[in-house]
């Protein structure tokens, strides 16, 4: 079937394996899909179960709504199919979404550049490291059991993921289930027409394209990547627009944001409007893996507000949609699975190469503490049900948010931030400075 259904403590989602995105609806409108049988007279069904609900015309409206996107067929038929979860009635008590909404994963630690920034300390890498990452079988069984649990949104980094052995056959199985695929890559490595030639060969869908580009001249490239691919990004970014005069793919720049580069914002945007991206993502830096070793680099609170202002001024003056992750968390205070706060271990998780589930990839600062488990001693299913008690998904929210116009959204902010800052849980997040 064309739809594929998980029943959620909030109604369901719903995940069109065409356009391929989730759908959210709540628990009337789940219940209505569930009640519809072939040759359903709608009218007996709205007064049996649902009259003291909603009004006729509203639940028509409802079931026109759903047709029109093919939910439901002209005869009220469901194209839905619903996946079988043993252990529903757990979550829907727990009031806990039953899989993430999306997966972080992870395939390799190789990489051709070494960024100042980068969280994982990712490069280049002996044999024996790279013997110790999963290998392209149990990847593939992962995907499967994505599929099985109804998890349909991946992203595939790394390190540089098309560095990866085997990268286009896990690709290719991903596809094969429907998923959205999202790449995080520097695209600045030599062999992307290869690569591009593979993708119309086996005609596999990309839906994004996350490319990290912290500096828009070569001398600034070079100092942050640690080493000037800078024309090689520029080829790649014109064979890709090529591409896309093709395939309908999402190009999204992303930019971490540091006390050096954060001045060149304006020159961001237009770079990234030269080179016809979708849209650009901003993230602050974070004290993680080799930014470890670059306290120069760190933004305090002062800059992280003339960023925001920036950003806003940017947004005013480009059609490019464009995100910045700062605090307070604003997620908009009508979604179905809003709440949640941060989503670390909430609504997605990181798989590491070597198998390590944490509920973000920034938490491999402190694996040690907040590992989820590894996928080669449990299965994912496994591994999400026991999260549930995680004691990052039951921290009281800190004193100092009471009040606070986010808080239903934001829940205190970045869990990462505020355990890197006072090596304790359940902070309101340092960057902050909402009163």
């Amino acid at each position: 079937m064309r739809f594929i259904g998980r029943i959620e403590h909030f109604g369901s989602l719903i995940y069109d394996t065409i356009r391929r995105e989730y759908i959210p609806l709540d628990q009337d409108g789940t219940n209505i899909i569930l009640n519809l049988k072939p040759n359903t007279d709608p009218q007996i069904l709205y007064y049996k179960y649902f009259s003291s609900k909603f009004s006729y015309p509203n639940f028509k409206s409802f079931l026109q709504l759903i047709q029109s996107v093919e939910i439901i067929d002209q005869n009220y038929n469901s194209n839905v199919r619903f996946i079988d979860n043993p252990d529903l009635e757990y979550y829907i008590q727990k009031e806990f979404i039953s899989a993430p909404l999306k997966i972080n994963f992870a395939l390799t630690y190789e990489c051709h550049l070494k960024c100042k920034h980068c969280f994982s300390n990712s490069g280049k890498k002996t044999q024996e490291e790279l013997n110790q990452e999963l290998k392209t079988e149990k990847i593939l069984e992962i995907i499967d059991e994505l599929e099985k649990m109804g998890i349909y949104y991946i992203s595939f980094g790394g390190g540089e993921p098309f560095l990866k052995k085997d990268f286009i056959q896990i690709l290719k199985k991903a596809d094969q289930k429907k998923m959205n695929i999202s790449i995080s890559t520097s695209l600045s490595f030599p062999d992307l027409e290869k690569f591009i030639e593979m993708f119309h060969q086996e005609d596999i869908t990309i839906s994004e394209l996350k490319i990290s580009i912290e500096a828009v001249t070569a001398k600034e490239y070079s100092n942050v990547r640690g080493k000037n691919v800078f024309e090689t990004l520029k080829k790649n970014l014109l064979i890709l627009n090529d591409y896309k005069k093709t395939k309908n793919i999402f190009t999204r720049f992303s930019f971490i944001l540091n006390k050096q580069n954060y001045t060149y914002l304006p020159n961001f945007l237009s770079f990234s409007e030269q080179y016809n991206a979708d849209g650009i993502i901003f993230y602050p830096i974070y004290n993680i893996g080799r930014a470890q070793n670059h306290p120069e680099l760190m933004l305090s609170n002062q800059d992280l507000e003339k960023i925001g202002k920036i950003i806003q001024n940017m947004k005013q003056r480009t059609k490019l949609e464009i995100d910045f992750f700062s605090i307070p968390f604003k997620f908009g205070r009508n979604r179905l699975y809003s709440s949640f706060g941060c989503s670390c271990g909430k609504t997605t998780i990181y798989i590491s190469p070597t198998g390590q589930v944490l509920p973000s990839g920034f938490f491999i600062k402190y694996q040690n503490q907040f590992s989820l488990g590894n996928i080669h001693n449990k299965t994912l299913r496994q591994i999400w049900k026991e999260n549930t008690t995680n004691q990052l998904n039951n921290l009281p929210t800190d004193t100092k948010c009471n009040g606070c116009y986010y808080l239903d959204e934001c829940k205190g902010g970045c869990l990462l931030r505020s355990f890197d800052k006072y090596q304790k849980i359940g902070y309101k997040d340092p960057t902050c400075t909402l009163q």
